[in-house]
């Protein structure tokens, strides 16, 4: 692909003319005369114009262009293959573009021109278009940073995967391991989410062996279905406990009585023990004692006192008897219905030992589903567990394997290899006398990255120096002509910005 011309629809856009070989775009100062330090070459268009190629070759839609200069066609001829080719697209409908007069949707352009000028069918994840177009015409200012850094916070990955692909390199190797590691990753955070799960994480923070727990649930699922294969359901169970507990109240009331019952015999039998000790004899016998000659009158009043006493006694006995009489026969009558309600209460009893509520086997149901949820879950945690150790494991074969197999395609790729060593020291020879070169190594470490491509010049951790690297690799890659059909380079000027004269003049001369 070579760049033929840019052009616009637009009067006062100059059209600008791609000649074969080197081309310089300079901006011109219209008085030469003029002393006025003010007045720059800064913002006359030129870094504009690497934006345009972009953007006639589908770039992501650009606002300004809408915003700033509605309305705008750019056309871009190129050619590929000594075949003839124009691109044009409108900054006010910049969704669409034409190719030869067809019209495309920006994907579709990209696809088409993906096939046209990197023999690639389809895009693959990080691999387009866009991203390969950008190795040859560097666009941001962020790009001059770093020889490997054409496209603006561009992933590692797809650095790799894009400068592979353009130096000839195996991209399928590198597409590999990232799909190892990637899988290896989601493998291994399906397993700390799994460990999240409340039954899984209630046996991680107390640290219980979930093999050992599931022997205790199958005991457990064990005892409650012997036990739900015994269990007699009263549908009435409710009704009789209530009668139940109702007997058990009156019984205690009942007891209560009898117990108030033997009390009030127990006071009466007391009661009837006691006697009279003050006889008439001893009344007299008193005042013959004290020589005190007692009347007749006296003496028969103390008999009728004394008949009296008697009397009163006899009736007190009478209606103790009674009382006893009275409270036996309560005593008998409660004792015999204590005796029919326990018998009663026994019976309610023992058809509640025998039966048991609805509500209480449906409890124990609900009981034993939940250990039964509980186990299979367990034994579904083990079993992926199993299954994800198991994975894990084959990925790490698979990770070594291809790392193996790396180190074999890098032994059968060594005049590849030197090819590409020997095209980026010829050039940085000419700039210096300093050792220099393009290495190509395994990468053997836990990440996404199959090879490590390094670009070396002594001393370039100075600005000019890494200026010079960055030029002479991006001419590696157009020089190789590696899976592609691309025929020029596009730089800004601030590629050259802290370069020293003669590595510019150097630089000149080579391109």
């Amino acid at each position: 692909m070579r760049l033929v011309r840019i052009s616009s629809n637009m009067d006062t856009f100059h059209t600008i003319e791609f000649k074969p070989g080197l081309n310089l775009i300079v901006g011109k100062q219209s008085n030469p005369e003029d002393n006025n330090t003010k007045n720059t070459y800064n913002g006359v268009g030129k870094s504009l114009i690497i934006y345009l190629i972009h953007f006639c070759l589908g770039s992501n839609k650009i606002k300004a262009f809408e915003e700033k200069i509605p309305g705008w066609e750019f056309r871009l001829e190129f050619e590929i293959d000594g075949k003839m080719y124009t691109s044009s697209r409108n900054t006010s409908k910049q969704n669409e573009i034409y190719l030869n007069g067809e019209k495309y949707t920006i994907p579709n352009f990209r696809k088409n021109m993906l096939k046209k000028v990197f023999s690639l069918n389809e895009e693959k994840k990080y691999l387009t278009f866009n991203t390969l177009l950008s190795r040859f015409i560097r666009r941001d200012r962020e790009c001059y940073s770093k020889f490997d850094t054409f496209i603006r916070k561009e992933q590692d990955y797809s650095k790799l995967i894009n400068n592979a692909f353009l130096l000839g390199l195996d991209i399928d190797l590198i597409i590999k391991k990232k799909e190892i590691r990637d899988t290896y990753k989601s493998t291994e955070e399906l397993m700390k989410n799994l460990e999240k799960d409340p039954t899984i994480k209630e046996y991680f923070n107390n640290k219980e062996d979930p093999k050992i727990e599931m022997l205790d649930l199958e005991e457990e699922i064990i005892k409650l279905e012997r036990e739900i294969a015994d269990f007699k359901i009263a549908q009435n169970y409710h009704e009789i406990e209530k009668k139940a507990d109702e007997l058990k109240y009156e019984l205690k009331e009942m007891e209560n009585t009898r117990v108030l019952i033997n009390n009030a015999i127990r006071s009466i039998n007391k009661s009837l023990e006691i006697k009279s000790d003050i006889a008439i004899e001893k009344v007299l016998h008193l005042y013959k004692h004290a020589e005190i000659e007692i009347p007749e009158m006296i003496r028969e009043k103390v008999n009728k006192v004394v008949d009296f006493h008697e009397k009163l006694l006899n009736n007190r006995k009478k209606r103790l008897f009674h009382e006893l009489k009275k409270n036996n026969a309560k005593l008998k009558e409660i004792e015999s219905k204590i005796t029919s309600y326990r018998e009663e209460l026994d019976k309610y009893l023992q058809y509640l030992n025998t039966h048991r509520a609805l509500d209480e086997y449906v409890a124990i149901t609900n009981k034993l589903n939940d250990i039964k949820i509980k186990r299979d879950r367990l034994a579904e945690y083990q079993e992926i567990i199993k299954t994800y150790k198991e994975k894990l494991t084959d990925l790490q074969i698979d990770f070594t394997k291809e790392t193996k197999e790396t180190e074999i395609y890098l032994e059968s790729e060594k005049d590849l290899i030197e090819e590409i060593m020997t095209t980026f020291r010829e050039l940085s020879r000419s700039f210096y006398d300093k050792p220099g070169g393009i290495t190509i190594k395994n990468n053997e470490r836990e990440n996404t990255l199959r090879f490590d491509i390094s670009v070396k010049i002594q001393d370039d951790s100075s600005d000019g120096v890494n200026e010079v690297k960055i030029f002479c690799f991006d001419m590696t890659l157009l020089l190789l002509q590696k899976n592609h059909k691309m025929k020029f380079l596009f730089h800004d000027s601030r590629l050259f910005a802290n370069m020293d004269p003669r590595q510019r003049f150097t630089l000149f001369k080579i391109a």
